[in-house]
C-alpha cells in the first residue's frame, strides 16, 4: 500500500477525516483502488452516502472482484432505499 494512503488512514483514525480526504485527492493516487476504497470508507463514516457510493463503485469498475466494496454498495443502497411504512398511515 502506498505511503500516502497509509498516512491518510492514520490521520483518519486520529480523527481528521477532512485532512485524510485531502491527502487521498492527490493526483498520484488517481485510479488506485486502495485510495478509492479508503475514500469511500471515510465518506461512509461521515454518512455522505452519495460520495461513498461513488467511491465504492469506482473501485468495482477497476476491480470487480472487490467483495468489500460490493458489500458497502449494497449497504448504502439499502440505507437510501429504506422508508418506514408507518409514516404513510394516517
Amino acid at each position: 500500500m502506498n505511503e500516502l494512503i497509509l498516512k491518510a488512514k492514520q490521520i483518519w483514525k486520529e480523527g481528521d477525516p477532512g485532512k485524510a480526504l485531502m491527502l487521498l485527492s492527490d493526483p498520484s493516487l488517481k485510479g488506485d483502488t486502495d485510495a478509492l476504497f479508503l475514500t469511500g470508507e471515510i465518506h461512509y463514516s461521515r454518512q455522505e452516502w452519495g460520495m461513498a457510493l461513488n467511491g465504492f463503485r469506482k473501485v468495482l469498475q477497476l476491480d470487480p472482484s472487490q467483495k468489500a466494496a460490493q458489500t458497502y454498495v449494497e449497504l448504502i443502497l439499502n440505507i437510501l432505499g429504506f422508508f418506514h411504512t408507518d409514516q404513510f398511515n394516517p
